[in-house]
């Protein structure tokens, strides 16, 4: 990284963050070597990897025993990022292990990962859990409930999409929520209501069970083809994803294009808002080549509003760290946040979060969330 090589100041520091004091095994000693290696080498062209290749093993103590120091290495790597007119991707300060990252750094971090992501294979693969917060039709706790769903989109003539899926079923929340679904007779199922304003993300008149369902699975008409987003509203094949640009410029001026055209023109922060959705729509489940997956990663690196929490657990109980940002969803201001690991910068969770109001009076905590076990390209595919 000659970028980094250039500025002695920085790479000092990154030496000093390494030295700090840690777990001491011959696992954590190789990790620091490569992360200098890698660090003082002269840039090289990212190469393939397997469509399945197995995680590395030996960040993760590094990571664990270092806190901050793994973290300010990664961020280290993101003034390699090329600057240029509208995207602000220009060299960032150096940062110690008492210095949090900042979002930007964070996001810079996980665009170069995403270089060494693989970029082909037979099938586009994505394997979510996705859960919802609500509370219970008489508002006195909340139910947490899960369902799993597995897509392998294939460009292969004659052949389907497939999907298979399972509910996991439902839960109180918490033991608090517990102790109040003990005290209502353990319910088993929940009746909702025709009105289901402020109960979370719940269908009118849904019937919840909290008993799982069998698994189910078939031909996969739905997802990017179709969907509800910005832009897979728009783009329904394979030829009309190989138009999104890989230049974070000119992908920025390609999403606001599209935005206007679903949407009418916004401005300010509504633009701001659509085009952040979109670069999400991007990075968490569209077919599309890692340059265009990290262009999208820089374009929200250039824009304001999203504030770093952290080191953070996802829903799944993954580490990961963790951007969150406002939204207006049904006229109600909503709580999101975008989990990222520091390893791959793909994408482990994005979750909704609000307060709503329970049954005496107390707020409570509603919302929603989608895990992502995979993403990405494989040449396995679906069990027949």
């Amino acid at each position: 990284m000659d970028e980094l090589n250039d500025r002695p100041d920085e790479l000092a520091a990154v030496h000093d963050l390494l030295s700090m004091p840690g777990p001491s095994s011959e696992v954590v000693d190789s990790g620091r070597a490569r992360l200098l290696a890698a660090l003082t080498a002269p840039p090289q062209a990212p190469q393939r990897v397997p469509a399945r290749r197995k995680r590395s093993r030996w960040w993760a103590p590094v990571r664990n025993g270092l806190i901050g120091a793994a973290s300010a290495v990664a961020l280290a790597l993101a003034v390699a990022v090329p600057s240029n007119s509208l995207i602000d991707l220009s060299p960032v300060p150096a940062v110690s292990a008492s210095a949090p990252p900042t979002a930007r750094q964070i996001l810079l971090a996980a665009a170069i990962a995403m270089a060494t992501a693989p970029s082909d294979g037979a099938y586009w693969r994505t394997d979510v859990v996705t859960g919802q917060l609500i509370l219970s039709p008489d508002r006195r706790y909340v139910v947490k409930r899960q369902s799993t769903r597995e897509t392998w989109l294939t460009r292969k003539n004659g052949e389907q999409d497939r999907w298979t899926g399972r509910y996991l079923g439902a839960r109180p929340a918490t033991s608090q929520d517990e102790a109040a679904w003990r005290t209502a007779g353990s319910p088993s199922r929940w009746q909702y209501p025709a009105d289901v304003t402020g109960l979370g993300r719940v269908s009118p008149q849904a019937l919840v069970e909290a008993a799982p369902g069998p698994p189910q699975g078939g031909p996969h008409r739905v997802g990017w083809r179709n969907a509800d987003g910005i832009l897979t509203k728009q783009l329904v094949s394979w030829t009309a994803l190989s138009t999104i640009p890989s230049d974070p410029t000119a992908l920025r001026a390609f999403l606001v294009t599209h935005i206007a055209r679903e949407n009418g023109a916004y401005v300010g922060r509504e633009m701001e808002a659509e085009l952040r959705e979109s670069c999400l729509e991007i990075i968490t489940g569209l077919p599309v080549s890692p340059e265009v997956r990290a262009s999208a990663y820089q374009i929200l690196a250039s824009m304001p509003g999203m504030k770093p929490e952290g080191a953070v657990t996802d829903p799944l109980g993954r580490a990961g760290l963790a951007l969150s940002y406002q939204v207006m969803r049904d006229e109600r201001l909503s709580d999101e946040r975008l989990v990222i690991d520091a390893e791959s910068g793909l994408p482990l969770a994005t979750e909704t979060r609000s307060v709503s109001r329970g049954a005496g009076g107390r707020d409570v905590e509603i919302g929603s969330f989608t895990a992502y076990r995979q993403i990405g390209w494989t040449d396995e595919g679906p069990a027949q």
